[in-house]
């Protein structure tokens, strides 16, 4: 392998530090940085990392809109907005044109769930790809908030990977993990040093936080004491989402309806259907 191509290969026991480095060395203005974020703790922390270790690199901090992200008491691209904001930095908007989590999920009569991610795949990596493709820099290092310790599923994630798919007619791209060492401590520590906020609806936030993870209003992943929370404090998302199990007759949890898992009927028969209806 030459040694410009080596630059892009996975260097090993580090998550892409050294490699970072030297690629903006090689590629000065012709690089850039993409920075996801969804103003969650690990994106927020890990944007301040990247304007810590490079203040001088193009940099575009970019929110994909699913369509179902919180919107009180301060909506998710509006937080992201400030925290992007209070770098310096304007914050792009992404989404796919032709659906949204609800429509994509009732087009489709089911969920995603853990091997089939299309709210992923279809509503934040895929838009998010057609911006990068539409940059000048021909070295796009496209950074994910994350972290090894999350999961022992993402813990097998590779930090640092050349993006094949993305890496054509002249173009690099590197999926870069800049925090996958970090633990959750050492994120809560972060944010505390530097007075950098959570996002309201967050446990850390102090009074009236009720969630330790910050996705979708309702996520495939959300823990029953999750729907507990979401249930008592964004009543509306919850009514959505158990709304539209009925319709398609798919729950979003395998086996039980939202409000089984809550363990009571539906606040209206007529609204939400029979909890004698299949759920897959």
């Amino acid at each position: 392998m030459s040694n410009q191509l080596a630059l892009f290969s996975e260097p090993a026991g580090a998550p892409g530090l050294d490699q970072a480095r030297d690629l903006v060395a090689r590629y000065g203005s012709a690089l850039a940085i993409v920075v996801n974020m969804s103003g969650g703790k690990d994106s927020v922390r890990m944007l301040g990392y990247l304007r810590e270790q490079f203040p001088n690199v193009r940099m575009y901090v970019v929110y994909a809109d699913t369509g179902f992200e919180h919107v009180r008491p301060v909506s998710a691209e509006t937080w992201s907005r400030e925290r992007a904001a209070a770098y310096g930095l304007p914050l792009h908007v992404v989404r796919n044109p032709n659906t949204t989590f609800l429509s994509m999920v009732e087009r489709r009569g089911m969920f995603p769930d853990s091997k089939n991610r299309q709210c992923t795949s279809d509503l934040k990596r895929g838009p998010v790809e057609v911006f990068i493709r539409s940059l000048p820099e021909k070295v796009v290092l496209n950074c994910i908030g994350i972290r090894a310790a999350e999961s022992p599923k993402r813990a097998q994630k590779e930090p640092w990977k050349l993006n094949a798919r993305l890496s054509k007619a002249g173009r690099r791209v590197v999926d870069w993990m800049p925090i996958f060492r970090e633990s959750l401590a050492d994120v809560l520590a972060w944010h505390k040093s530097t007075g950098t906020p959570f996002h309201p609806v967050y446990v850390y936030a102090g009074a009236g936080g009720y969630l330790k993870r910050f996705s979708c209003r309702v996520c495939i992943f959300s823990t029953a004491a999750d729907l507990h929370a979401i249930h008592a404090n964004d009543r509306e998302a919850f009514d959505l989402v158990a709304e539209l199990e009925q319709r398609i007759g798919f729950t979003l949890k395998s086996g039980k309806s939202l409000f089984q898992i809550l363990g009571q009927a539906p606040a209206s028969a007529d609204q939400y259907g029979s909890e004698e209806s299949p759920c897959f």
